[in-house]
C-alpha cells in the first residue's frame, strides 16, 4: 500500500503531499479515481526527480545556476556534464531487479523446454503464436 489517508500529518508521504498541492480527486478507491491517482503519482515522481537534481547540482531554487556550470568550457564539456548528471539522476531512482530471480527463471525453463517453448517471445521457440511467419 502506498497511501493511507492516516498519515497527512506524517512529512513527505503521499497524503500529506496530496493535500498540500491540492490533489484533492485522489483517494485510496483507486478504481473511482484511477485518472486522478496516475496523474498524481506523476506529479510526486517528477518532484522527487526534480528535487534530487537541485540536491546533485547544489541549487537553492530552479532558477539557479549550477555552481559547476560556469567552469566547463566548451559544448562538449557542457554536454558531458550534462550526461553524467542523468547517469547520476537515473542510477539514485531506477531500482534494478534481483539478477538472482532472473537468473533462476532462465535456468528453470532451459531445464523444462516445455516452458521456454510455450513462452518463448523471441521467435525461434516451437510456440505457433511466435513463429515467423
Amino acid at each position: 500500500m502506498l497511501y493511507t489517508a492516516r498519515s497527512v500529518a506524517d512529512r513527505g508521504t503521499l497524503a500529506q503531499l496530496k493535500n498540500d498541492f491540492g490533489h484533492r480527486n485522489v483517494s485510496t478507491d483507486i478504481m473511482n479515481c484511477f485518472n486522478h491517482a496516475e496523474n498524481f503519482l506523476r506529479f510526486v515522481t517528477e518532484a522527487h526527480v526534480v528535487y534530487l537534481l537541485l540536491k546533485l547540482c547544489d541549487m537553492e531554487e530552479i532558477d539557479d545556476v549550477p555552481r559547476h556550470v560556469d567552469t566547463l568550457r566548451s559544448v562538449d564539456e557542457l554536454q558531458q556534464y550534462f550526461t553524467q548528471l542523468c547517469e547520476r539522476i537515473v542510477q539514485h531512482v531506477w531500482i534494478l531487479p534481483d539478477i538472482t530471480d532472473v537468473t533462476a527463471v532462465a535456468d528453470y525453463t532451459a531445464e523444462n523446454s516445455f516452458i521456454s517453448d510455450r513462452w518463448c517471445i523471441c521467435g525461434e521457440g516451437t510456440n505457433p503464436l511466435h513463429q515467423s511467419q
